[in-house]
């Protein structure tokens, strides 16, 4: 859940503000993948004030529509629970979620630098000059998160007054199939530069990673549980990946609503939600209390699973993978206390059929 969140200015804090920033690079490697080389031109015309504004254009066009769509199928796959969301509600939650994306294109359109395409060589996938970087990257995330604050808490408060505390699944699942939407109306360069933007978006609002800084700021720097974070949270896509494939193996027949493990939707579901056990993890650790485990993560997934018929011993299953996967990287003498928030998180977790509201 999205809560306004000040950070602090401390050593502690920025350390692990630099390791979230890392999260949202934009990911060059599916450029190359998909054109079998790295044509740097191509995505600094898009980089550019003429290709955002053509980019922003472009969408300004498709977001009522692009949103309006998501929430007619979260609607569908929320519809065993009566009465989440009635029909004005659904059009306000659209309404708001395209307000959050306009302001994420208004930000995007302001990173653009004076480039000119022309004069840059096209050259394969090699460490790019650091102008280059400057002209492609996100803004400063603290920033960044402080500009979206206002729309994201407008949208979530507005979703919230159904006083359904497990409704917030709908929200996180309304902006995952919106930004599906959007970035498929665009090419491939606009998709990698206009991905982290989204991704940040659709993280803030289940993702506690702003929280997991804030607390962060009150460890010294020197803290053996901050250390633990710091060498961990880079990891967190590399242990969400290593945990879904070991999925993958052990159930090679399981079916959701929207398909088998290996369907796309599906995939990118999942290591959604293994990046969200860990921020949640973190955030506990960092805290010393299980309060946001059991009074927003449980709400949370109590909503989100049933509706897409993931079962209460799957979710229990990949809960403990993954936290085997993270303890395995996890020095012998921090197994013990890190373990007792894994084994409590297990235990509130631990017959989640029965929990389900």
């Amino acid at each position: 859940m999205l809560k306004s969140t000040p950070l602090l200015q401390n050593t502690s804090a920025t350390g692990l503000v630099k390791l979230w920033a890392q999260r949202y690079v934009p990911d060059l490697s599916i450029f190359s993948a998909n054109q079998g080389q790295f044509n740097i031109s191509e995505v600094i015309q898009a980089a550019s004030l003429e290709g955002r504004t053509q980019t922003v254009a472009k969408l300004q066009r498709l977001l009522q529509t692009s949103c309006e769509l998501a929430g007619i199928k979260t609607n569908i796959l929320f519809s065993y629970i009566p009465n989440v969301v009635n029909l004005s509600e659904a059009g306000n939650i659209a309404r708001s979620a395209v307000r959050v994306y306009e302001k994420v294109l208004e930000i995007y359109q302001q990173q653009s630098l004076p480039i000119v395409a022309q004069d840059v060589q096209p050259q394969t996938g090699e460490a790019l000059p650091p102008w280059v970087r400057q002209a492609i990257e996100l803004p400063d995330i603290q920033q960044l998160a402080l500009q979206l604050e206002p729309e994201l808490l407008q949208l979530q408060e507005q979703h919230l007054l159904t006083q359904d505390q497990r409704s917030r699944g709908f929200l996180s699942t309304h902006f995952h199939l919106s930004t599906k939407q959007v970035l498929n109306r665009l090419t491939l360069s606009e998709q990698v530069l206009l991905s982290p933007y989204f991704k940040f978006i659709e993280e803030q609002v289940c993702i506690p990673w702003q929280r997991v800084c804030a607390a962060a700021a009150k460890h010294p720097p020197d803290s053996p549980t901050l250390a633990l974070v710091e060498q961990l949270l880079p990891q967190t896509e590399e242990i969400a990946l290593t945990v879904y494939h070991r999925a993958v193996e052990l159930y090679p027949h399981y079916r959701s609503y929207r398909g088998s493990l290996s369907e796309s939707g599906v995939t990118a579901s999942i290591l959604r939600d293994l990046n969200m056990f860990q921020g949640y993890l973190w955030l506990c650790v960092l805290e010393k209390s299980l309060d946001a485990v059991e009074q927003e993560l449980l709400p949370l997934c109590q909503m989100v699973f049933p509706s897409v018929e993931v079962k209460g011993e799957f979710v229990e299953s990949i809960l403990q993978l993954l936290f085997e996967t993270i303890l395995t990287r996890v020095d012998f003498d921090q197994t013990l206390w890190v373990t007792s928030y894994t084994l409590a998180i297990q235990q509130i977790f631990s017959n989640f059929e029965t929990k389900v509201k």
